[in-house]
C-alpha cells in the first residue's frame, strides 16, 4: 500500500499543516515508513521536525503565485508516474491536482475538506474534482453538512474524519503538574482562563474581545481570575486597547508564540479553557471547522467552555466536559466562566470527562483505528507487520485510555 499526500504545508503550527502531518504519521504507522510520500507546497527555508513514519518531500516553494502551483503540478504529475495506490488532498484547492493524477493514472483520491473555506460554493474545477473523488473527508459533521448543501454533494461520499492529536505533544498536556517548570502566575495562585489562537484580524471571529468584555461581570464574583491569550498576530493592539476601555487591563495577559512544551504548561495550569468562537455564514465565511484547541485542553483534563457556532459544538460535550455558550453574548460566556471558576468540583469533574473524550476518538491511535476502516474498505490492506509492531507496551497513556473505554463519551 502506498500513499501520496499532497498538502499545502506540513511544518508550521497551522490547523491544516498539524492535520497532514498527524494523518500522515498515523498512515505511515499502517503501511511502513518508505510507503507514505507527503509534497507539500510551502515550506522551502521552514523545514522543521515533520511527521513520523513517512517521507517528507522536498517543499516546491515558499509562497503561493501561480508559477509555483504549476511547479507544484508538475512535481505531482512526476510523482504520479510512480503509480501510487492512493492520492489524498489535505485541502479542497488541491482536490484539482488529485483529480488530475486520477484521470491520468487511474489512482484513487480522496480530499480533506476543513472549516470555513469548505462553507462556500467551491469554483468549478473543484467542484469538479470534489464529484471525481474517491471520498471526502470534512473534519466535522458541521462541515460535512455545508459542504452538501453548497455544492450537491452526495452525502454517501463523505466521511467525517476528527482531527488528532500527535502523541509526542498528547503526553506532554497529561504530564503531571509536577513536571510543569513555569507557572502562569509565578507572583501568586490565580484562577486562570485560557485561550489559544493566532491573535490575527482575518481570525478576530475567535472571539478573544467576548471574553474580555465578559471580564468584568467575571471579576465582579471570581476577584483572583486572569485571562491569559496564547498567540500572536495583528490584532494585539486592539484587544490590549479594548481591555484598558473595559478597565481590565490588569487582568489580561497575553504570551505570544509559545513552544509546544510552553503551550503544554499553560493548558496544564489553567484552570478553564475557552475560546468562543463566531460563524459567518454568508461571504466570507468564518469559523471553526472543528476545533483542535479544545481537544488540547481536554487532554491536559481541563473544562472547556466552546462556541455553539460552527463545527466548535462538535469538539465539547455540553454539560459533560464543559459548556457550549453562544458567541455573541458576552453574558452567557461570563455565567459559564463564573460557574466553573466557583465550583471546582464540577470543573474535575468536566476535565476528568474531557480527558476521557479526548483520549477515546482524539488521539493518533482513534485515528489509525478510522484509517484502517476507510482503507479496508477501498480494498487497500494495512502491512501487517506495521500492525504487529503495534502491539506496543503498555504505557500509562495506554492504560488511561483504557480506563475510559467504559465511559459513554464516544463521538456519535
Amino acid at each position: 500500500m502506498r500513499i501520496l499526500i499532497l498538502t499545502p504545508d506540513i511544518y508550521t503550527r497551522g490547523g491544516i499543516a498539524r492535520y497532514s502531518s498527524t494523518l500522515a504519521s498515523a498512515l505511515g504507522g499502517l503501511a511502513g515508513p518508505n510507503n507514505i510520500h507527503v509534497l507539500p507546497l510551502l515550506g522551502i527555508g521552514q523545514q522543521g521536525e515533520g511527521p513520523g513514519h513517512c517521507c517528507v518531500l522536498k517543499p516546491v516553494a515558499d509562497r503561493i503565485n501561480a508559477p509555483n502551483k504549476i511547479r507544484f503540478v508538475c512535481k505531482a504529475m512526476r510523482l504520479g508516474m510512480r503509480k501510487y495506490d492512493l492520492v489524498i488532498a489535505t485541502h479542497v484547492g488541491l482536490s484539482p491536482v488529485a483529480a488530475m493524477l486520477r484521470r491520468i493514472f487511474g489512482t484513487p483520491f480522496w480530499v480533506a475538506c476543513h472549516g470555513s473555506e469548505s462553507w462556500r460554493k467551491f469554483p468549478p474545477d473543484v467542484r469538479w474534482a470534489l464529484r471525481d473523488a474517491d471520498l471526502v473527508l470534512p473534519v466535522s459533521r458541521f462541515t460535512a453538512d455545508m459542504v452538501v448543501r453548497m455544492n450537491g454533494l452526495p452525502c454517501s461520499k463523505l466521511r467525517v474524519l476528527h482531527n488528532a492529536i500527535p502523541d509526542r505533544f498528547a503526553r506532554m498536556l497529561m504530564a503531571p503538574r509536577s513536571e510543569c517548570g513555569l507557572e502562569l502566575q509565578p507572583t501568586g495562585r490565580a484562577r486562570t482562563v485560557l485561550s489559544v489562537g493566532m491573535v490575527s484580524r482575518a481570525l478576530s471571529y475567535k472571539g478573544f474581545d467576548t471574553v474580555i468584555g465578559a471580564l468584568p461581570r467575571v471579576l465582579d464574583r471570581v476577584p483572583d481570575a486572569r485571562y491569559v491569550i496564547a498567540g500572536d498576530g495583528d490584532d494585539i493592539g486592539r484587544l490590549k486597547q479594548l481591555a484598558r476601555e473595559t478597565g481590565v487591563r490588569d487582568y489580561v495577559e497575553f504570551r505570544g508564540t509559545l513552544s509546544d512544551s510552553g503551550l503544554a504548561e499553560c493548558y496544564r495550569a489553567c484552570d478553564v479553557f475557552i475560546l468562543p468562537s463566531r460563524a459567518k455564514m454568508s461571504p466570507p465565511c468564518e469559523g471553526e471547522g472543528f476545533g483542535r484547541v479544545y481537544i488540547e485542553a481536554a487532554l491536559a483534563g481541563k473544562p472547556v467552555v466552546g462556541s455553539k457556532a460552527g463545527g466548535a459544538a462538535e469538539a465539547v460535550l455540553h454539560q459533560k466536559t464543559g459548556l457550549l455558550v453562544n458567541p455573541d453574548s458576552p453574558s452567557e460566556v461570563a455565567d459559564a466562566l463564573i460557574y466553573i471558576l466557583e465550583n471546582p468540583g464540577a470543573a474535575t469533574s468536566m476535565g476528568r470527562k474531557a480527558r476521557c473524550w479526548a483520549l477515546i476518538n482524539f488521539t493518533s491511535e482513534a485515528l489509525q483505528r478510522q484509517l484502517k476502516e476507510l482503507l479496508r474498505n477501498y480494498g487497500l490492506s494495512p502491512n501487517p507487520v506495521m500492525i504487529a509492531l503495534q502491539g506496543a507496551p503498555q504505557s500509562a497513556f495506554t492504560i488511561e485510555t483504557e480506563s475510559c473505554l467504559s465511559a459513554d463519551l464516544h463521538v456519535s
